[in-house]
């Protein structure tokens, strides 16, 4: 872990060997967030940090009576499930055999019926979805029509960027499932309207602040209202990859074992009883060095003493179940996956397609051009990552992939 300050005195940990790994615009990024007047104690940044809005991802900003949207993000929420089956790799293999298909036919068929019930990128649901948590009222009333118009339709739904549904095997060749999403659409509305809300409260009173970075003070009416809208798309997020995750199981049975397949509520139950959900867009309520704080985590996951987590890799590489440690410095917390080293843009327009088939060749995954941006050397190594993060977290499990479902990258904020 290194430690400096920023230019205004603001003092940073990261959790990497040397400031030579963290490219200059997050360095920079990193010194207009500590310009903030209420940051509380330093800011944490997670070896997995790279460039941005407003403020780097993989950081932990600790805020005294203040909460910034764009410090948590767009896609509020966001985060990843994953459940164990217990069904080894030599069962299904044997069920394969008894079907008479190749592996890839077999995890190929997977994704096409994961694909029929889950709409990915642009798309959603045809009908509206029923969930207790539209019973809500937003407080800001120019984002509620959205909870109509979007979210009903986009429950259960991936969207596109970096989000995906994945089959994976641990080190013990059992079978897990594994999915990373957001809050769609409304998640997106909520961030932007009280971002915009945050410029005009300052602005109106002559307060300078880092760009990107509008905060609502603690003593304002929309610093609650803000809390009150994100936590409902938190859930909202939440709720979302458990019906995914649930699809994802279930579509499996469906190949492996049809005749004992459990009826829709005791699918449930099992998902969300055995099922680990994590997010890592929010911004939480907590009592670090003795103080009461903002806790605001953008890209970087809770890591509380024994709190289970979830780092994923890339389509191509590792992902780690793991357990919190709870380290104070790191206010608790962990990186959320590996981290970009290569734009999307520069994705596209650099990575041969052959590269982009070697590096998924260990999968069934197929290498599609709309999401090139998402191609395993996008990417950093994911096994570094965790190494660096040793006093953070504790590796539980290391899973590999057998097959990715992704949507187009276009839909990344949709």
């Amino acid at each position: 872990m290194i430690q400096y300050k920023t230019s205004s005195g603001t003092p940073v940990k990261i959790w990497v060997d040397s400031l030579k790994e963290v490219d200059e615009g997050s360095l920079a990024q990193l010194d207009q967030m500590g310009k903030l007047p209420f940051i509380h104690s330093h800011i944490a940044v997670m070896p997995d940090v790279h460039l941005g809005k407003g403020a780097v991802i993989g950081s932990v900003v600790p805020a005294k009576d203040a909460v910034v949207p764009n410090i948590v993000g767009v896609d509020i929420g966001c985060g990843i499930s994953a459940i164990p089956t217990g069904i080894t790799l030599d069962q299904i293999r044997e069920r394969i055999r008894e079907l008479g298909m190749e592996p890839k036919e077999f995890w190929r068929q997977w994704e096409l019926e994961v694909r029929r019930d889950v709409p990915t990128g642009f798309d959603s649901h045809k009908r509206p979805t029923e969930w207790e948590g539209f019973n809500t009222t937003l407080r800001a009333p120019e984002v509620r029509p959205f909870m109509e118009k979007k979210a009903v339709y986009q429950l259960g739904t991936l969207g596109g960027g970096n989000h995906f549904i994945e089959a994976q095997l641990d080190e013990n060749d059992q079978l897990w499932f594994m999915v990373h999403s957001g809050s769609r659409h409304t998640g997106l509305q909520i961030a932007n309207h009280y971002n915009r809300q945050a410029e005009k409260l300052l602005d109106k009173a002559k307060v300078k602040y880092p760009p990107n970075l509008a905060y609502l003070p603690g003593d304002s009416e929309l610093f609650e209202d803000y809390l009150h809208d994100m936590e409902w798309a938190v859930a909202f997020a939440l709720e979302n990859r458990w019906r995914m995750l649930e699809k994802a199981y279930e579509n499996f049975l469906l190949l492996f074992d049809p005749k004992n397949l459990p009826d829709e509520k005791e699918l449930r139950a099992q998902v969300r009883s055995k099922g680990i959900n994590i997010h890592h867009n929010f911004a939480r309520r907590e009592n670090h060095y003795g103080e009461p704080v903002i806790v605001h985590r953008k890209g970087a996951t809770s890591a509380r003493p024994g709190e289970i987590g979830i780092i994923p890799g890339s389509m191509g590489s590792h992902s780690y179940i793991v357990r919190g440690l709870g380290n104070p410095e790191s206010f608790r917390s962990c990186s959320h996956g590996a981290g970009r080293v290569m734009s999307r843009r520069k994705a596209a327009r650099e990575i041969p397609q052959r590269e982009y088939e070697a590096a998924l060749a260990g999968t069934f995954t197929r290498a599609r051009r709309s999401y090139v941006d998402e191609a395993p050397q996008v990417y950093k190594d994911i096994d570094d990552v965790i190494r660096k993060q040793s006093d953070l977290v504790e590796v539980l499990h290391v899973l590999r992939p057998i097959i990715t479902i992704k949507g187009d990258s276009r839909a990344a904020e949709d």
